[in-house]
């Protein structure tokens, strides 16, 4: 987002809410895809880090990235525990958020 947005680039704004255009267009097309592919909304974690702050919203991020087995991160880009799922990611590269490319 950075290099497209000139308050981002020069550091006139740290967060995308802190400006008029929230949410832009650009923003909806990156939130679009990554919630499509990745379970997860960036309009929503900006929104959250806007009302609860950045520490309170990093503090939840860990503990719901937190694999329920045993306690390492799970990827948000294939929903595995980069742990205990490793052999699965390892016989399917390109497996997501229990699809199966095969």
């Amino acid at each position: 987002m950075r290099q497209h947005c000139d308050l981002l680039g020069k550091g006139k704004v740290r967060y995308c809410f802190q400006c008029d255009a929230f949410p832009c267009d650009r923003l909806k097309a990156l939130d679009l895809r990554y919630r499509t592919k990745y379970h997860l909304s960036m309009i929503d974690n900006l929104t959250r880090i806007k009302e609860k702050g950045i520490g309170i919203f990093l503090l939840e991020e860990e503990e719901k990235w937190k694999c329920r087995k045993c306690g390492d991160v799970v990827c948000c880009h294939n929903g595995l525990c980069l742990k205990c799922d490793l052999e699965r990611l390892k016989m399917d590269k390109k497996y997501r958020w229990g699809e199966t490319s095969q």
